[in-house]
């Protein structure tokens, strides 16, 4: 862009030429592109020659008073303008809400003795900055000339201002496209500040740096300030409402206004925000009209409906991420989405979409979604056509299906599926939690019976058996009693119960669950020979090894029968009946089937399973017992060695096999 106009007298009109690139109006929008102003001869001024009355600027308010904790970002783009020589303008980038625009005024308000003017552009559309380039044309130079020209005429003359002088500060607020900023950017005489929704495109032109969610404690702080609440109680309720509201500044400034308006405690807008979600994320305060487009659905509104129109899919993955958890979910777990088959590009450009509006964090391995978004994703709205009752439902069930088909099976055998386990239990715990009690199904059912599974083996099994009851609940409703899968759920959770130590708990529902297997599937039913492994097991942990090892013998002679000696059921029998005759006191025995047991799973699940170590942990134990400590520490310490590689070094099991392996280390008088 040249950095000089020139003017030749033309009877009794001159001609202003304009910098190389400037505004044009085509229709309803504005570009930028070469343009001739005619201006009366005698009123004709170069750029240049007129200086910025001191203290130029139109700021939209004073600094705000209740801005609170944003002292490194602050930081972050102050540093930014003070970089000597030309820089690259910083872009402040994140959700809609995130107060993006707030720390822009501010810094802009502390920056005023430091630059002149200070201006403010609405750069949401190129004919929003043109409107806002006159306006500064208009406020430097209020010459007739430039009061009857075009806009776009008057934004060419503040191009060339701009172009001709130094130290001023443009703040270019909620840029929608990074290409129509680009003739303004490219002058490097002064500072320019960038608030955009938008993540991606600013490559070369821009510095990047994002803006999150207000830490906890500046959240609570900022409702302090904004209500002032008489009852310090009232302190421990704003926590729960800024958590439910995911520290967004717009969520927390909007519950503050209607919190205020009408006169109702934080404790009954909390309860009013989790019964009518989607009514009070609308909802402006009493009064204030001009904040009607400035609570969360509205602000986000027209992101989502420019997102689904432009990719379905994006609108369809933003919806299904809804019913999921606001933590980070593994990007691989979408290459199973419905109806994508093998477009994987696809899917990256929808997911690129949804990241270049902010609408989710992206990086290489996974997807992020505030909590917010995911409520106003998941709130069927009549008045917007992509959020209908049945697109909301639809992305529910693909949400379940897509969970179902990445959960690892045998969740609480398969130790080495624990850390996938552990990525997606809080999405699976969101879903079942969000879905409403009309519309679960067996699917629902059959997630929560995995994840007690799985919390039995991983903990804390206090959430293993709240999932295990209503796995059972929606079984009884949606199968019946005697169902098989309602029977299993049953001793899910009775497993669950004695898992957590509830043993008074546990053994009812033992004893009443190989009860109804004898009767719905007979006495040697595979799943019988199960029910009757689990009491006895429970037996053995009563204190009662007699029954338990009754149990498991005729257990074990069944499974022989019916799966033969290398099926894990036939195998888990057999170290069954080692540790009872190991509890009874009959060690001899007990050391040969623990030898066996040992063998069988080494060969069956290979050296280093988890059952495999288990059973050498029994067999290692067993020595102890017999006095032969060396042999014992011996196998401990392998035990201990391979645990923390299952497991982890402060594992409850891995923290067993410490102190087993101390036990059986000789004392000094030994």
């Amino acid at each position: 862009m040249s950095e000089q106009h020139s003017i030749e007298a033309s009877g009794e009109r001159a001609t202003a030429v304009g910098a190389n690139s400037g505004i044009v109006s085509t229709g309803d929008h504005a570009t930028i592109d070469a343009r001739t102003i005619h201006l009366p001869a005698g009123a004709v001024r170069l750029p240049a020659e007129v200086p910025a009355p001191r203290g130029t600027t139109n700021l939209p308010a004073p600094s705000n008073p209740d801005f609170v904790d944003r002292v490194e970002p602050l930081a972050r783009l102050e540093a930014a303008l003070a970089e000597t020589g030309p820089s690259v303008p910083p872009v402040v980038h994140g959700l809609g809400g995130m107060g993006k625009s707030a720390l822009a005024l501010q810094v802009a308000h502390r920056q005023r003795h430091q630059y002149n003017p200070v201006w403010w552009l609405r750069a949401d559309s190129a004919s929003s900055l043109t409107h806002g380039l006159a306006g500064l044309a208009s406020r430097l130079a209020p010459h007739q000339h430039l009061a009857s020209a075009t806009s776009t005429e008057r934004a060419e003359w503040a191009l060339g201002w701009l172009q001709s002088h130094q130290d001023w500060l443009l703040v270019l607020d909620d840029a929608a496209s990074p290409h129509d900023l680009t003739p303004v950017l490219g002058m490097t005489t002064g500072r320019h500040i960038i608030t955009s929704r938008r993540t991606a495109g600013w490559r070369r032109l821009a510095r990047p740096l994002s803006l999150d969610t207000l830490p906890p404690d500046a959240s609570v702080e900022l409702l302090m300030r904004l209500l002032d609440p008489d009852d310090p109680d009232d302190e421990h309720v704003l926590a729960r409402l800024a958590e439910e509201l995911g520290h967004l500044p717009l969520a927390l400034e909007q519950a503050a206004a209607y919190i205020d308006s009408t006169a109702i405690s934080p404790a009954v807008y909390l309860d009013r925000l989790r019964r009518y979600p989607g009514r009070m994320f609308a909802a402006a305060a009493s009064g204030q009209e001009a904040d009607d487009q400035r609570t969360v659905a509205r602000i986000w509104q027209l992101s989502l409906q420019a997102i689904t129109a432009r990719q379905p899919l994006a609108g369809n993955l933003l919806r299904l991420f809804a019913w999921l958890a606001p933590v980070p979910l593994p990007r691989d777990v979408l290459t199973n989405l419905d109806g994508l088959g093998d477009d994987l590009l696809a899917l990256d450009d929808a997911l690129a979409l949804l990241h270049g509006y902010s609408m989710i964090t992206l990086n290489r391995q996974t997807i992020t979604v505030h909590r917010l978004v995911q409520a106003v994703a998941r709130i069927p709205d009549p008045a917007d056509p992509h959020r209908t009752v049945q697109a909301v439902a639809d992305a529910r069930h693909q949400a379940a299906l897509l969970l179902e088909q990445a959960l690892p099976e045998n969740a609480l055998f398969n130790v080495p599926g624990w850390p996938r386990w552990r990525e997606l239990l809080p999405h699976l715990l969101a879903l079942t939690e969000r879905t409403p009690p009309e519309e679960e199904d067996l699917r629902t059912a059959g997630l929560l019976l995995a994840a007690s599974g799985y919390l039995q083996g991983d903990g804390p099994t206090s959430t293993a058996v709240v999932c295990a009851q209503r796995a059972v609940d929606l079984y009884l409703r949606l199968a019946g009693p005697d169902h098989p899968a309602t029977l299993v759920a049953h001793s899910f959770l009775a497993s669950a119960h004695r898992a957590a130590g509830d043993l008074e708990a546990a053994t009812p529902r033992h004893r009443q669950n190989l009860a109804d297997h004898e009767r719905i599937h007979g006495p040697d039913h595979p799943d019988t020979l199960v029910a009757r492994a689990n009491l006895a097991y429970l037996y053995a942990l009563q204190g009662e090894p007699g029954r338990a090892r009754d149990l498991h013998q005729q257990n074990l002679t069944n499974m022989q029968r019916l799966h033969g000696p290398d099926h894990p059921h036939t195998i888990n029998a057999l170290a069954n009946l080692a540790s009872s005759y190991r509890e009874t006191g009959d060690l001899e025995r007990a050391l040969g089937l623990h030898r066996r047991a040992v063998t069988d799973y080494e060969r069956v699940y290979g050296p280093d399973h988890s059952e495999t170590v288990t059973a050498r942990s029994n067999l290692a134990y067993a020595h102890l017992l017999a006095g032969d400590l060396t042999e014992a520490a011996a196998m401990f310490a392998r035990v201990l060695a391979d645990r923390e590689h299952l497991y982890g070094p402060d594992h409850p099991l891995t923290e067993l096999a410490r102190q087993f392996l101390e036990s059986a280390r000789p004392t000094p008088t030994q």
